[in-house]
């Protein structure tokens, strides 16, 4: 998958994702942004998952490692709580033992994070 989010800044920025292909354990919702730093680290891990796919496509690599994340998440809506408005995945050993957040926005679409990127 070749996309347009080459070299992007990694200083929190928001980036277009250009997956966008939907994903079954976010309800089927495309993943339509993800922040900087999450990038920076999908490249990353991406290398260490498939080095000559990460070399030779970086941004594909990234959304390949995204879509194995996303597959982890779930819902963290509680009983009574409006569901597909946060999914969360374990914390990431490759990612600094963080987790990703996967917010829907007012538009309906996703936004994929870190927790301290969101806003």
């Amino acid at each position: 998958m070749t996309s347009t989010t080459t070299n992007p800044p990694s200083d929190g920025s928001v980036l277009t994702h250009p997956d966008t292909g939907g994903h079954p354990a976010l309800d089927g919702a495309p993943i339509a942004r993800v922040t900087g730093p999450l990038r920076a680290c999908l490249v990353e891990l991406a290398t260490h998952l498939d080095p000559p796919g990460a070399a030779a496509d970086p941004d594909g690599a990234a959304c390949d490692a995204l879509r194995l994340l996303a597959a982890a998440a779930h819902d963290t809506a509680e009983a009574g709580e409006q569901r597909g408005l946060l999914f969360v995945t374990p914390p990431v050993a490759q990612l600094g033992r963080r987790p990703v957040w996967l917010w829907r926005g007012e538009d309906g679409t996703i936004t994929a994070g870190f927790p301290t990127d969101y806003r």
